[in-house]
């Protein structure tokens, strides 16, 4: 009889080692089961979150404390479950934003909404949204200081011609216009040329401007400039430049 069949093969030719490297293999298995599961469970509550932001934003409201309440535990148990999402981080930042303006929340909380937004730029550096939302948040806390000018020029870095990056920068500069430098301001028309290329955003920068009675410095472009023809001649230019 062949010896080979009947004494079993050992893997590196020792019995030890050969279980030992098989209780390993099924070790790395059940942790790559264990995290996909684990995603894939977080991403569920993404979603659920998700779905209550996409309709406070439709209804530029929130039904009560209550939906608001299990909005952010949806989303702060996708990101427990995924902490490295850059995603799952941002968003607890923007619910607990809203969550600040519809009331629901004490203004101070809105330094924790921005260490959400700085975690989001630190597991994604080249996503412009933390960005933006960081640019537009640490304006309202501290002013146009050499911070937010930060933020600003890594939104421009990692998303110029982003229609979010256009509209958040713009209007930072435009509330800040009188201490803005003559570099800066050359930046805000420069990326204002590119807005006129996305007419969402163009109407919002118009409805934006008009509202801190600043329209003049947008409409004058569109008026005087020969690049700005077309949107001269739209019913936005005539509804926020003309009226």
């Amino acid at each position: 009889m062949n010896n080979l069949s009947v004494y079993p093969r050992y893997a590196f030719g020792n019995r030890v080692l050969h279980y030992a490297s098989l209780g390993g293999v099924l070790l790395v298995t059940l942790l790559c089961l264990s995290s996909a599961l684990s995603r894939g469970v977080a991403n569920a509550w993404y979603f659920n979150a998700e779905f209550s932001l996409n309709g406070w934003a439709k209804d530029i409201m929130v039904k009560d404390n209550a939906e608001y309440t299990r909005t952010l535990t949806s989303i702060k148990k996708a990101q427990l479950l995924d902490p490295t999402h850059p995603h799952y981080a941002h968003m607890v930042g923007r619910i607990m934003h809203v969550g600040v303006d519809m009331g629901f929340e004490d203004k101070t909380v809105l330094k924790d909404v921005k260490q959400w937004y700085l975690l989001a730029t630190e597991l994604r550096p080249m996503w412009p949204d933390p960005w933006v939302d960081l640019l537009r948040l640490n304006n309202y806390l501290d002013g146009y200081s050499d911070e937010t000018k930060y933020y600003i020029e890594q939104a421009m870095k990692v998303g110029q011609f982003n229609a979010l990056v256009s509209l958040g920068t713009i209007q930072v500069w435009l509330l800040n216009w009188p201490v803005l430098s003559g570099e800066e301001r050359k930046w805000l028309f420069e990326q204002f040329d590119i807005s006129t290329k996305q007419p969402g955003v163009l109407i919002q920068l118009l409805k934006f401007s008009k509202s801190i009675n600043r329209s003049k410095l947008l409409c004058s472009q569109l008026k005087f400039n020969i690049d700005y023809v077309k949107q001269k001649s739209s019913y936005m230019y005539k509804n926020y430049c003309l009226n």
